[in-house]
């Protein structure tokens, strides 16, 4: 009896063994994101985490919290840092505080057209990833999020319609805060969740976000008119904790970043497409579209902004060689296609 038992009880330490290396390898991947549910954004990340968990056969799955109801940009990375997230979807304001450089797309008045962007994106891309990950973060996909335009309660048309203006700026967005200082308007420091009742109550009276922003935000419902001319371009990435992927098994790792490199490239493929919807649905709902008095406002603007982003090189926000790299990027495109 003890001979035929034995093999039983080497079977099912065998199986025991194979179950805990099983559970050992699986990973749950804890991401947070301000984008709010329902959003194409957060439809192509959870179809994103159904592909890589099947391609996985579980072994590694993605579990979202969107909406900000982890908090803003700098609470989220706290988490990440004592493990209680592993990612989030983070715009310039967040990427500023895991290495100041990761926000050069962002910086205002430097790319007109989604062509320049492309253009740059391919040569400063990997600059962008090499600097992340010497301060321990994986950028698994960079996500354009499209041009922002100024929308306000009254029409802005020169920069001396900004003297009584209320803006609003993100949190820890010392770059747009500065600029629209120099302008001569006061803004107003606000984290995103407020900017809704802001509006409503006169606290701020103009914003600056993307027509799909504006929308899927309810932000538009504030305000009256939208400034037709590009203020920045907006930039978001999901990043990984390098640690939290260093657990994972380098296959599984492989198509993790395979499958969100596929879903960033669509992603930017949708945002422009809805980004195109939700202009015409804001002109459809009476938003009206003002534009400035060109071209010595445009000259102007892009004065401000190209002084107030010289201070802050100066200042050591950020690496003053890369947004040097960047500019001569964009003139040279320009000088390439007749810009």
């Amino acid at each position: 009896m003890r001979c035929r038992r034995f093999p039983l009880a080497l079977g099912l330490l065998a199986l025991a063994a194979a179950l805990a290396a099983a559970n050992a390898q699986a990973k749950t991947l804890k991401i947070a994101t301000l984008v709010p549910a329902g959003t194409a954004f957060l439809d192509q990340l959870r179809t994103a985490g159904d592909t890589i968990a099947e391609r996985t056969q579980g072994r590694v799955k993605l579990k979202l919290f969107p909406g900000g109801v982890m908090g803003n940009d700098s609470a989220v990375l706290r988490k990440i840092k004592i493990g209680q997230l592993q990612g989030a979807v983070v715009t310039a304001t967040g990427l500023q505080e895991i290495h100041p450089d990761a926000q050069v797309y962002s910086m205002p008045f430097v790319f007109r057209s989604y062509d320049e962007v492309e253009y740059v994106r391919e040569r400063i891309d990997p600059v962008i990833r090499e600097r992340l990950r010497s301060r321990g973060f994986v950028a698994a996909g960079i996500s354009e999020g499209g041009f922002t335009y100024l929308f306000s309660k009254q029409p802005i048309r020169r920069l001396e319609d900004l003297k009584n203006a209320r803006v609003w700026v993100p949190q820890g967005d010392s770059i747009s805060a500065r600029m629209f200082q120099n302008a001569g308007s006061e803004p107003v420091s606000l984290p995103v969740s407020d900017v809704f009742t802001s509006l409503q109550t006169g606290l701020v009276d103009t914003v600056a976000i993307t027509p799909t922003g504006a929308i899927a935000l309810q932000w538009h419902t504030g305000v009256g008119y939208q400034a037709d001319a590009p203020l920045l371009f907006l930039v978001g990435m999901l990043v990984f904790d390098q640690r939290a992927l260093e657990g994972i098994e380098p296959a599984d790792r492989e198509v993790l970043m395979d499958v969100m490199h596929e879903t960033f490239e669509r992603l930017d493929r949708i945002n422009r497409e809805n980004n195109e919807e939700a202009t015409k649905a804001l002109r459809a709902q009476g938003i009206e579209l003002v534009e400035p008095a060109r071209p010595p406002q445009e000259r102007r603007w892009a004065q401000i902004a190209r002084e107030t982003l010289d201070n802050l090189a100066r200042e050591g926000e950020f690496d003053p060689a890369l947004l040097d790299r960047v500019r001569s990027l964009v003139d040279e495109y320009r000088q390439q296609h007749g810009g």
